[in-house]
């Protein structure tokens, strides 16, 4: 028993973990983005910021991932089939990486008029590919937390409505992103960048906020149940 409870507070450790490291890459950027907006050194702030959000998807990848494993143990009485955890947690880890690679070319100075506009167009379709992910995640919750219909109905609302803003934001991402690709201007070309960056890294930095704060959450109350336990 206590083996099983020093596991969980374990995995919620990590959930946690990665949803505060995705929050700060994806605030950084956001950060990075707005100086490159004003014009400070456009180029190297827009590949950083490319990679900081590659590495807020990669962990935003790892917390969702796990979180899965953890519900769906729980729901189906350990096992269940990989494929459940859908296409999403496996977008955010290839799209992260291609992010990071892009912004690494682009930060050498290897076509980063193409590669950065990319990158952009890549972190917006994560936003929408991933968006079901996080609707089928706190479905997931719900189910496991067993609310009643209301209280189902009133959640669900808010998820989709997340969920919504989410892919609209993904969406703008995406239109950035090839606006950005097939202009001929330069300053133009990086300011669209720029903004696409923006918009993603927002996206994500609201995203990362709820998830992490959930996550806390879980951990202090596994922390005080376990306490309570060790006193009895």
């Amino acid at each position: 028993m206590a083996d099983a409870v020093a596991s969980e507070k374990t995995i919620l450790g990590i959930e946690a973990g990665g949803a505060v490291v995705e929050g700060l890459a994806a605030l950084a950027a956001v950060v990075l983005a707005i100086l490159g907006i004003i014009g400070l050194m456009p180029l190297y702030m827009a590949s950083i910021a490319s990679i900081l959000i590659g590495a807020a998807l990669l962990a935003q990848g790892s917390a969702i991932a796990s979180e899965y494993s953890k519900l769906l143990s729980r729901l189906s009485g350990g096992t269940f089939g990989t494929i459940e955890l859908g296409t999403g947690t496996t977008t955010e880890f290839v799209i992260g990486g291609a992010a990071v690679t892009l912004g690494i070319l682009s930060l050498v100075n290897i076509h980063p008029h193409i590669l950065l506009p990319a990158a952009v167009i890549a972190i917006g379709a994560a936003l929408v590919l991933t968006s079901g992910a996080t609707t089928r995640l706190n479905e997931l919750k719900l189910e496991a937390a067993k609310a009643g219909e209301v209280a189902h109905n009133m959640a669900r609302s808010a998820v989709s409505s997340a969920a919504g803003a989410q892919m609209l934001a993904g969406l703008a991402t995406i239109v950035l992103g090839i606006i950005a690709l097939v202009m001929a201007i330069d300053v133009m070309t990086m300011t669209m960048t720029l903004v696409g960056l923006l918009v993603g890294s927002a996206a994500l930095t609201l995203s990362a906020s709820a998830l992490s704060g959930k996550m806390l959450g879980a951990l202090h109350q596994e922390r005080s149940s376990a306490d309570r336990a060790s006193q009895r």
